[in-house]
């Protein structure tokens, strides 16, 4: 779930400090590494790093690739996508093909490609891999097809419709010919990563959210809808959708992941989070709370409407620490878990005795729950604790975590409730109660996909109901054998 940004100016004399500070707006995104990359008549230069943008990009920086006169400017902001971050994965990426070409491209991108490796297997003759990043497989295919379609629409055609079903993503890329430098934009069928642009002062800003816009004091133009392409050169600036399929966005980036600021699909991401607030306390007009506290951060939004539903107060009663780290990119439980308990930090003159509603945006492995926020309530003395959650049920992991095995099936919380039995077959309240007892509170109250729905708009709630913007052919066999069982017993249970 990196965060990408790519920006298009002739005369932009802040052209390095803007995609400085457009890459920075997205470092919620990923704490990985940084990388940032610029193009000008004579080339490209890339420079990045592993850690966060302020431990990557300083000054210096800034101002020796300003005095390149840089048009055209690429920013990664990168997330854990390996156990341990490495070097030589960071992006930007520069693409080497074996034999000379007068095209050179450096590109960064936000999705994920499924066994690939039939893919790199044809592309091995002509290109030398430096990575083990599928960027640079989805890199390679771009150079490709723009060498043998030429710097056009039709080469973008091409690298959508190869990677249709097998992977999403939302790229950004500069391309050299030899004497002009391009960026260019595109995304995949599904629109399914987050991907939005903007016209700010004359240059073009392309980026994963819109708060990058915001940033530099713009306002986002559109999001982009699935496979569109955007090519700027010194020609103008061109956008144009390649082919019209079904849209399917991941809903968990408005959820959890996308800044408050942010849009998405044309909504404020804080108000899509106070909606699902107000819709849970339709869904569950009874409650025992005194008062509503927000689990920080995320947890704000919902908490807001949670608060504005039942008509009690809303306190920040648990504050994030300032060593906190973001635990939903680190994929060890044991160091998740550790990194949990520095986290919170409780208020006890506003829980002591009393009974609490926790707004949070959802339950995945239920870690920071259970290890942290409760455990931080409870011992600040709150007397009864209710978890109210903006999202479903998670029964299945994202598809960016099937290279890890079943066990990213069976760290869910959902399915840690049911250990040794079926999750499939029981009412939400059977949901609720058994994932309660997990994490220690007295109540869980989850949302409903159709509540979800009715805010969100349609799209991916792969966690949900398996909606997955994948083909079946590149599923785990492990997977396929839960989601049939999950379509038995779901097709007959009424939600209740």
């Amino acid at each position: 779930m990196d965060g990408i940004v790519g920006l298009y100016g002739l005369d932009d004399h802040e052209l390095v400090t803007k995609a400085f500070f457009a890459t920075g707006a997205c470092q919620h995104r990923g704490k990985a590494s940084t990388g940032l990359a610029v193009a000008n008549g004579r080339g490209i230069h890339i420079h990045k790093g592993l850690g966060r943008i302020a431990e990557v990009i300083d000054y210096h920086i800034i101002r020796t690739f300003q005095h390149l006169e840089p048009v055209a400017a690429i920013g990664n902001i990168g997330y854990t996508k390996r156990r341990i971050p490495e070097k030589m994965n960071v992006e930007p990426i520069e693409i080497h093909p074996k034999r000379h070409s007068t095209l050179t491209v450096v590109l960064t991108m936000d999705g994920y490609l499924l066994k690939e490796d039939d893919i790199k297997a044809e592309l091995e003759p002509d290109y030398r891999f430096e990575t083990n990043n599928k960027t640079e497989i989805v890199g390679a295919l771009l150079h490709k097809y723009l060498a043998q379609e030429g710097i056009g629409f039709e080469a973008g055609r091409r690298l959508v419709d190869r990677i249709d079903g097998r992977g999403t993503f939302a790229l950004t890329a500069l391309i050299h010919d030899g004497k002009e430098a391009y960026l260019v934009a595109l995304n995949d069928d599904k629109a399914f990563e987050p991907f939005c642009y903007a016209l700010i002062d004359g240059t073009f800003v392309v980026c994963s959210e819109s708060c990058s816009h915001r940033r530099l004091g713009g306002t986002t133009a559109r999001e982009y809808d699935g496979a569109e392409m955007t090519i700027c050169s010194p020609g103008g600036i061109e956008t144009k959708r390649l082919v019209e399929r079904d849209m399917m966005p991941d809903i968990f980036q408005a959820v959890y992941f996308g800044n408050v600021a942010s849009l998405f699909r044309g909504k404020e991401i804080f108000q899509i989070r106070r909606e699902l607030g107000v819709e849970l306390t339709r869904h569950y007009p009874a409650s025992r709370a005194d008062v509503v506290i927000p689990n920080p951060e995320s947890g704000w939004g919902v908490s807001v409407g949670i608060a504005e539903g039942l008509k009690k107060n809303l306190y920040p009663a648990l504050i994030k620490l300032p060593q906190a780290v973001r635990t939903f990119q680190e994929g060890v439980r044991m160091a998740r878990t550790q990194e949990v308990g520095l986290k919170f930090g409780g208020v006890d003159s506003l829980l002591k005795g009393k009974n609490i509603a926790m707004g949070d945006d959802s339950i995945v492995r239920g870690t920071v729950s259970e290890g942290g926020s409760v455990w931080v309530a409870y011992n600040a003395g709150a007397k009864f604790l209710e978890f109210w959650v903006s999202y479903g049920p998670m029964f299945f992991p994202s598809f960016k975590e099937w290279h890890r095995g079943v066990e990213c099936l069976q760290e869910l919380a959902v399915q840690r409730a049911f250990m040794g039995g079926n999750p499939y077959d029981k009412t939400l309240d059977e949901v609720n109660a058994a994932v309660a007892k997990l994490i220690g509170v007295d109540e869980v109250k989850y949302n409903v996909i159709e509540r979800v729905r009715k805010v969100t708009g349609d799209g991916s709630f792969q966690a949900m109901d398996a909606s997955y913007p994948i083909v079946e052919a590149f599923w785990p066999d492990w997977l396929k054998k839960e989601v049939d069982t999950f379509h038995r017993y779901r097709g007959s249970l009424r939600e209740t």
